[in-house]
């Protein structure tokens, strides 16, 4: 009875936060997006882009990062804004045919969790 109980409370908590919109960014970045990706001031790019600074920043400019043909051809010129990272996220070959990028985030609440996240990573 006892196990029942708690494994309600724990169901209970989860679907409370989920419908709260409580989403740690940073901790779905750490999970999902850091082996890859570095995230703080002057840091070392991965296997992608340092991304720091990446709302509003033009798309394609880290220093010494290398992008596919298919990433220049489809986001020269464009930035960063949400909307394009949350395309990006939920599907990069659809964005970007030919891009390096594999990861695909098809949950909303957790592209939107990553996106307000990387809202946070600028100069103060």
């Amino acid at each position: 009875m006892r196990t029942v109980l708690v494994g309600s409370m724990l169901v209970m908590l989860a679907i409370t936060a989920r419908a709260e919109g409580v989403l740690d960014g940073e901790k779905l970045f750490k999970s999902q997006c850091a082996a890859c990706h570095s995230a703080a001031v002057g840091a070392p790019n991965g296997q992608g882009p340092n991304l720091f600074g990446v709302v509003g920043r033009k798309a394609g400019i880290a220093p010494q990062q290398v992008y596919s043909d298919g990433f220049k051809k489809a986001l020269t010129g464009k930035t960063w804004t949400p909307a394009l990272l949350d395309k990006w996220l939920e599907d990069p070959q659809e964005v970007a045919p030919d891009s390096i990028m594999m990861y695909k985030q098809s949950d909303s609440e957790k592209r939107e969790a990553l996106i307000a996240y990387l809202k946070t990573l600028k100069a103060k």
